[in-house]
C-alpha cells in the first residue's frame, strides 16, 4: 500500500469539558496502562496487516495527549516505529495540547517522536470565556505554550470556540485579536454545539453521568447566541482573518501561506487513513470503520483481535462530495466523474443545481464551491446531497 495518514487517539483528560463529545476518560483511570498497551498492540497489528506502509501524516488527538508522561510518549514512539515505515519521514506530525499541561520535558519527548506541529486547545483567550466553557486553564497559559512550542521550532495551531453563553460580538473580536497577535500558523474557529443526546463516552467517567452534563448543556444553550447570532460571529471571523492574512481554506479553518493542516486535508479529500484507539475512525479501501468509544470495550476488542466496526450505511459518493465542499477549492465534477463514474457526477450535479441552494453555491465550469453565505449555511447545501 502507498503511504497513508494515521490518527492516534489518546482519551485521557485532567477534567471533562462539559461541551465535549469526543471519546475521553480521566487521566487517573485505572485502565490507562492497559489502554496504552492495547494501543501499541493495535498499531503493530494494523501496521503489519497493511504491509508497514509509510506514514504521510500523523495526528495525535484526544483527549489531552500532552498529559502523557515522557516514558509513555517514548513507548508510543517505539510502537509507531515498529509498526510503520518511517523513511521518508512523515511530512507533518501534529499533537493536540491543553495550554496548561505543557512543560519542557513533555515537549521534548514529543519532538523526539517527530512532532512538527502543536495544536493548542485554547477555545477562548478571555477568563470569562473559559469560565463559560468550563475550561480549567487560564488565558495566560496560551502565550506561554506558544512561546514554548516556538522555542522548539514547532508550528502552532490555535483552536477557538465561538457562541459560548453570553458572548458578544465585541468579546469575539477580542478573542480573535489576542489569538492573531500570538502569530499562529493556523486557526480553527468552531461554533459551540451542545448535543442533548446521551453519549457512549459517559461509560469512561465516574460521577453524575449524563444527567449532570445534560443539565449544564441545557443551561448553556439557553444563554448562547441563536443561529442568527452565530452566523454574525462566523462572518466576523471570515472578515477579520482575511484581513489578517489567513486563507479560509476550509469551513472552520484558516491558515497562513503553506500552513494548512495536511493531515485533516486527507479527511476532506476523502483520502486513506487509519485511526487507532478508542472511538477512532478509519477510511481504507473505500470502507469506513471505527473502534468502540468505551475504554473497557476497546481494550477487550484488541485483546481478542476483534475487527473494527464497519459503517454499513456509509455512502462514498455523498461523503466525498460533502467533504470536498468544505474546502475552498470545492468539487471539480469532471475529476469527480473520472474517479466515481458518470452516474455519481450526475447525482451530485443535480443536487447542487437544486433551487434550495441558490446563492449558497457558485459554479465555474465544472467546479462548484460554497459562497461565503453558503459556508455559514453549509448544512442546507449538504442535506441536498443526502438521498
Amino acid at each position: 500500500m502507498r503511504g497513508i495518514s494515521l490518527y492516534v487517539h489518546l482519551p485521557f483528560c485532567a477534567a471533562r469539558c462539559p461541551y465535549c463529545d469526543f471519546a475521553t476518560a480521566p487521566a487517573s483511570s485505572a485502565l490507562r496502562a492497559r489502554y496504552l498497551g492495547a494501543l501499541a498492540t493495535e498499531i503493530a497489528r494494523e501496521g503489519a496487516a497493511l504491509g508497514r506502509p509509510r506514514l504521510r501524516t500523523i495526528f495525535v488527538g484526544g483527549g489531552t495527549p500532552s498529559l502523557l508522561d515522557p516514558p509513555e510518549v517514548a513507548r508510543l514512539d517505539a510502537a509507531l516505529r515498529a509498526g510503520f515505515a518511517h523513511r521518508p519521514r512523515p511530512r507533518e506530525v501534529t499533537v493536540e495540547a491543553n495550554p496548561a499541561t505543557l512543560d519542557r520535558a513533555r515537549l521534548e519527548a514529543w519532538r523526539e517522536l517527530g512532532v512538527t506541529r502543536l495544536s493548542l486547545g485554547a477555545q477562548s483567550l478571555s477568563a470569562r470565556g473559559l469560565r463559560a466553557l468550563g475550561r480549567t486553564h487560564q488565558p495566560e497559559d496560551v502565550p506561554a505554550a506558544v512561546e514554548a512550542a516556538r522555542s522548539l521550532g514547532l508550528r502552532v495551531a490555535i483552536d477557538l470556540i465561538f457562541g459560548w453563553p453570553g458572548q458578544s460580538v465585541g468579546e469575539w473580536r477580542e478573542d480573535l485579536d489576542t489569538a492573531v497577535a500570538l502569530g499562529p500558523d493556523h486557526l480553527s474557529c468552531y461554533p459551540l454545539e451542545l448535543e442533548l443526546e446521551p453519549e457512549a463516552s459517559i461509560a469512561n467517567w465516574p460521577g453524575a453521568g449524563w444527567k449532570g452534563l445534560e443539565r449544564w448543556r441545557r443551561t448553556a444553550a439557553a444563554c448562547q447566541p441563536d443561529d442568527r447570532g452565530l452566523a454574525v460571529l462566523y462572518a466576523v471571523a471570515q472578515r477579520y482573518l482575511a484581513r489578517a492574512g489567513y486563507r479560509h481554506y476550509e469551513i472552520s479553518n484558516w491558515a497562513r501561506e503553506g500552513s494548512i493542516c495536511l493531515h485533516n486535508s486527507t479527511y476532506w479529500r476523502n483520502g486513506p487513513w487509519l485511526g487507532v484507539g478508542a472511538g477512532a475512525h478509519s477510511h481504507l479501501g473505500g470502507v469506513r470503520s471505527c473502534r468502540p468509544v468505551s475504554l473497557a470495550r476497546y481494550i477487550g476488542d484488541i485483546e481478542r483481535d476483534a475487527p473494527r466496526i464497519v459503517d454499513q450505511g456509509a455512502d462514498e459518493t455523498v461523503d466525498a462530495a460533502i467533504l470536498a465542499l468544505r474546502l475552498d477549492t470545492g468539487i471539480d465534477l469532471a475529476r469527480f466523474a473520472l474517479r466515481r463514474g458518470a452516474d455519481a457526477r450526475e447525482r451530485v450535479a443535480r443536487a447542487l443545481g437544486a433551487t434550495g441552494v441558490v446563492g449558497l453555491v457558485r459554479w465555474s465550469g465544472d467546479r462548484v464551491t460554497l459562497t461565503p453565505r453558503g459556508r455559514i449555511l453549509a448544512s442546507e447545501v449538504f442535506v441536498q446531497l443526502i438521498p
